[in-house]
């Protein structure tokens, strides 16, 4: 006997006892394993569980050794004193064990006569060979083609099985050769080998470029012939597990689906109506035609059948609801049966219509809708109800323009017969609330409401009583309180009702009815507050037990969104009570699954904005919660694939599984939740408290800023930029600057670390606007010029970045091999990185004004950048670009004409672009720029090329359009600047003068009022007859209605509002009270009653 078969022996023990039901049996077994085993004799651990895969005679003992083998092999074991030492076991055994372990592993393929053990043995060579260095088991890829071609179908099966692990060992074959190699074994006579060389197939197209992967589109029509052998034979398993494997390269790779798009919709909906098959077989095909319309709405809308066949086998799907006595009889409410076929049919038909659009789906839909309304059977009313809930937020730019009729047809069914058509009408009408909002409200509330409310009088089913009152949360989100009003005594007596009933869920409801309401009402809900108060602090200090949970936290949530509709004033007794209601609350808090806590936060949060600095005191209360919440890393688990996930990890305790490499890997995504809430809650203490809140600044900052790299959660990371430059703002507020300062000096390198190297274009543009807004907090001369040069080169790689991307877009275009839904695409594509370029330019406009000639150094770096995008056609890019060197005058003045060369005459041309208003815009307002800082370098540039352009286009014809109204009044504000700092050499400037003062008033640049109405004050002052001649009344008229826009619609300096008030008042005594009432009969009525709130009158 060698010495592995005698460790195999003794290795054989332990595991043995590794499967033991004896938990103590079983954790022995394990510390064994790792340290008499793994940690003394990593070795001969290796090649002792690879030679039981290879030569014990139990195929139970030969697969667990190989997931043993697996398992090992990469795990970490220390090697040193330090956790940086830690290597994983495959690395540190000699070659020579490898080369033994391989030796064995290839000698199982070869021999291994157990299906299952075989499975595992491959998942064992699949994960060795994925985590080889540089190729080194050259023998393993002419094994597997050995077994490939072997007449053995285990073997032919266990080839394909390591290949959909590893389908890099493919990479060197040419797409004939693979094309060809898959469609002989997708022909196998075998099913499990045809299954095994689909999802080997599969594997392969994932890894596969884009480049690649046209060439590989004769291999789909073969690979979809192994479907219907498997549905003809009744291999459930094998057919739902095929489906499943097409549904991510349906996701990834759409249009290799299109020459077989026809016959894979008819073939996939033969199964979805196929009530004989399992629920599970059914919804994977369904799964995967609504994936592929996802990934790809143009070519399935091109296809004439896709809509007309899969809306029925929707229908159908939800038309399958079973009238259970248990729905009536529920004590709580959950999404139980979310897997349900008639669940899975709405939410199939709600992605499907937002895929492809209500042109394509609703004549469809609405062919069967009303029929099934129709129908004697209740469970087609609840169907076609359901459906048109489903549909609505897809079908929207349609559906709105017959919306009345709609609702003709919906209302009646609240009066139904049948609870559950009850209930489903209950649901229409709260979805379409939300999707047809305000629309709905506004136009249809007496309809809607007079039948929506009786509804909740129904006691003898709460869970229509239930759902009536949930549809009248989304009614009441979006109405307004004059449309809401008239129904709040009627709304209040039945809610009252409800929170006297005996159902825990029916009072829950209640509960957030009322809260949605009084946010509605506001004030006029004070009428209320004497009776419903007292209830909700009865429930917060009564209901204790675990069962009213949920309860108490609707209860605290309602308080709160009370506390703010009425105000402090009214409000104010009963704060003590609450306070103390909530801290007793947050201290039995205690289980991590508690539902109080997240509506405890929400609450504090409420009463943060109600109560303001005064609630800082209370910080101590709630922020160690929110701050542990923040720091919680996340939890994972990795479980064999045919492990039961569900047992140890259950979905509603927030775990997600997904199949990677041959292992699920799970995370728990309700942790991450609960994170992000964390996240934006401090944000809003921080944001709303100000200097108060800087007790907490430095923890919160060490807690947030790492966040920037949290790659688990994109709502964490947009958190925590959101968050951090109102904590920065908050200990500025504190008076504390040098803080401030010491704190910004290594946020500032994190933030331009993230910047430049960042991928992801959303949180790109979030964190350069994040940036901007901490760096005006921070304030004047607060970064190094190391950090300014790494502000300059993160914007640089950004913008280079997307400079490339929009010359590979229109390269594509002009291939003309785009369709539709590449469009589509580069369509987001190019609207995304429009927003993230405008806060590039938002930082770097930031840092000039904060560090002004001192960014110049570092800023040069970026005119090379900038001198790209003005030489592109697409006007967005010019635009980024003149604002960029509109900056760089601002701040630099006479200095920045030296850069001026290759700037002056794209912003001449950009102001006479009939093509982009906003390009315009940002043009004249960089000629107001010169003419205001640019001294006399720019004299002759803004008064003899810009001047007559920027005349020109204030008498447009067109200039007051929706399109060009900020265009204009950025002309006229750069019209006012250069009669104000350029004025001696402007030609003729009288003349100027009328044009620009007949080009006022300024009623939507908010940034452009202050320059413009402060000239006009100067002009009257310095020049009271060169705009209004003696007896010039319609100078006089125009003078007034301008100066009333400017204070009606803007917030202005006081000196400026006093000043304009001034000229509105002595401009008004200079008519007789007729005339002055015949000029305040043109002034908009808008604008009169801002001026009476403002109290300027």
């Amino acid at each position: 006997m060698s010495s592995y078969e005698q460790a195999a022996a003794l290795l054989k023990g332990v595991m043995a006892n590794l499967m033991s039901s004896d938990n103590e049996v079983r954790s022995r077994a394990e510390t064994a394993l790792n340290s008499e085993w793994r940690d003394v004799q990593p070795q001969t651990l290796l090649s002792s569980l690879a030679f039981l895969v290879h030569r014990d005679n139990e195929a139970q003992a030969r697969a667990f050794a190989a997931v043993l083998l697996r398992r090992i092999s990469f795990q970490d074991m220390r090697t040193g004193d330090n956790k940086e030492d830690e290597r994983s076991v495959w690395s540190v055994v000699p070659p020579a064990v490898h080369q033994t372990v391989k030796s064995e592993l290839l000698g199982a393929l070869k021999d291994e006569t157990d299906r299952g053990a075989r499975h595992k043995l491959c998942d064992t060579i699949a994960e060795i060979a994925n985590n080889e260095v540089d190729d080194e088991w050259a023998e393993l890829l002419p094994a597997l083609y050995t077994c490939a071609q072997d007449g053995n179908a285990l073997l032919r099966e266990s080839a394909y099985r390591v290949f959909s692990s590893c389908p890099y060992l493919l990479a060197e074959q040419s797409a004939d050769a693979i094309t060809g190699a898959f469609n002989g074994a997708f022909q196998d006579s075998d099913a499990a080998v045809r299954l095994a060389a689909l999802q080997a197939a599969v594997a392969y197209i994932l890894a596969a470029t884009e480049k690649q992967r046209p060439a590989l589109a004769p291999m789909m029509a073969p690979m979809l012939g192994v479907l219907e052998p498997l549905l003809r034979d009744g291999d459930e398993s094998g057919l739902t597990d095929a489906l499943a494997a097409l549904i991510e390269p349906a996701e990834e790779a759409p249009k290799l689906f299109r020459a077989v798009l026809g016959s894979l919709v008819s073939f996939a909906t033969a199964i979805g109506k196929n009530d004989n098959l399992e629920a599970t077989t059914r919804q994977t095909a369904m799964e995967l035609l609504v994936t592929l319309a996802e990934a790809a709405p143009g070519m399935c809308r091109k296809h004439g059948q896709f809509c007309s066949e899969i809306v029925p086998v929707c229908l159908q799907m939800m038309s399958s609801v079973e009238d259970e006595e248990e729905w009536y009889n529920v004590e709580t409410l959950d999404d139980a049966d979310n897997d349900e076929s008639h669940v899975f049919g709405e939410q199939t038909l709600d992605r499907l219509a937002n895929a492809l659009g209500g042109k394509q789906l609703l004549p469809v839909a609405f062919n069967f809708i009303p029929q099934m309304m129709a129908s004697s059977e209740w469970q087609q009313r609840h169907a076609a109800l359901m459906a048109i809930s489903s549909i609505g937020e897809g079908c929207y730019k349609i559906m709105r323009n017959e919306l009345g009729k709609i609702l003709q047809m919906v209302v009646p069914f609240l009066a139904d017969s049948h609870a559950r058509v009850r209930y489903a009408a209950c649901n229409c009408i709260g979805q379409m609330s939300t999707d047809f909002a305000p629309k709905l409200q506004a136009d249809h509330h007496e309809l809607v409401l007079t039948s929506l409310i009786p509804v909740m009088d129904q006691a003898s089913v709460p869970r229509v009583q239930t759902h009536a009152a949930a549809a009248m949360v989304n009614f009441a989100e979006e109405a307004t309180k004059q449309v809401l009003e008239p129904y709040l005594d009627t709304l209040f007596e039945r809610l009252l009702a409800m929170l006297n009933g005996s159902r825990r869920y029916v009072q829950e409801q209640a509960i957030t009815t009322i809260a949605t309401i009084a946010d509605n009402a506001q004030a006029k809900f004070n009428k209320y507050y004497g009776t419903i108060m007292p209830m909700l602090l009865n429930v917060l200090a009564q209901a204790t037990d675990r069962e009213h949970r949920l309860l108490r936290g609707k209860a605290m949530e309602c308080a709160t969104f009370i506390a703010l509709a009425v105000g402090r004033d009214v409000f104010a007794p009963d704060i003590p009570r609450v306070i103390e209601l909530l801290t007793q609350t947050q201290q039995a808090v205690t289980e991590a699954d508690d539902p109080q806590a997240s509506y405890l936060q929400a609450s504090w949060a409420r009463l943060c904005r109600l109560m303001g600095a005064d609630f800082a005191p209370l910080l101590p209360v709630v922020m160690p919660p929110l701050l542990t919440a923040a720091k919680q890393q996340p939890d994972f688990a990795v479980l064999e694939a045919d492990e039961d996930a569900e047992a140890n990890y259950a979905a509603e305790d927030g775990w997600e599984f997904a199949n990677i490499g041959g292992q699920q890997i799970g995370i728990r995504t309700t942790l991450l939740e609960e994170k992000c809430e964390a996240v934006e809650l401090i944000s809003t203490y921080a944001r709303d408290l100000g200097a108060g809140f800087v007790a907490y600044a430095g923890e919160t900052l060490e807690t947030l800023v790492p966040l920037f790299r949290f790659y688990f959660h994109e709502g964490v990371r947009a958190a925590a930029a959101a968050a951090v430059p109102h904590v920065l703002a908050s200990v500025r507020a504190a008076g504390d600057d040098a803080a401030a300062r010491q704190a910004w000096g290594q946020i500032c390198d994190r933030y331009t670390s993230v910047l430049g190297s960042e991928e992801d274009d959303t949180f790109t543009l979030q964190l350069f606007s994040s940036f901007a807004e901490a760096l005006t907090a921070v304030g004047a001369n607060s970064m190094t010029e190391a950090q300014l040069e790494a502000l300059a080169a993160a914007c640089i790689s950004q913008m280079t970045k997307y400079h490339q991307r929009m010359h590979e877009r229109a390269a594509a275009r002009a291939a003309e091999e785009l369709d539709e839904d590449d469009e589509e695409q580069l369509a987001e594509e190019e609207l995304l990185e429009g927003l993230a370029v405008d806060e590039v330019a938002k930082a770097l406009h930031a840092a000039f004004a904060t560090h002004g000639a001192a960014f110049a150094p570092a800023f040069r770096g970026v005119l090379p950048v900038a001198h790209k995008y003005l030489q592109e056609q697409d006007p967005a890019a010019r635009q980024w670009a003149i604002c960029v060197f509109d900056d760089l005058v601002e701040f630099t003045g006479a200095a920045s004409a030296t850069y001026a060369a290759e700037f002056l005459q794209p912003i001449a041309q950009a102001l006479r672009d009939t093509s982009s208003a906003d390009l315009r815009q940002a043009a004249a307002y960089g000629v107001g720029v010169m003419a205001q800082h640019g001294g006399d370098a720019y004299s002759d540039f803004v008064v003899r090329v810009a001047l007559p352009v920027l005349l020109e286009a204030v008498q447009d014809g067109e200039a007051r359009s929706e399109d060009n109204v900020f265009a204009t009044e950025n002309a006229v504000s750069a019209i006012a600047k250069i009669l104000r700092f350029q004025g001696a050499g402007v030609p003729d400037a009288a003349t100027v003068l009328r044009v620009w003062f007949a080009a006022l008033p300024i009623t939507h640049d908010a940034d452009e009022a202050a320059a413009v109405y402060e000239y006009l004050v100067q002009v009257l002052n310095e020049q009271p007859d060169a705009l209004v001649a003696a007896g010039d009344s319609g100078a006089l008229q125009h003078l007034v209605k301008a100066a009333v826009a400017g204070l009606a619609v803007f917030e202005l300096a006081p000196e400026l509002t006093q000043a304009l008030v001034g000229v509105m008042q002595k401009t008004l005594q200079t008519l007789d009270d007729s005339g002055r009432a015949a000029l305040w009969s043109e002034i908009p009525p808008a604008h009169q009653q801002a001026l009476q709130a403002k109290g300027l009158l």
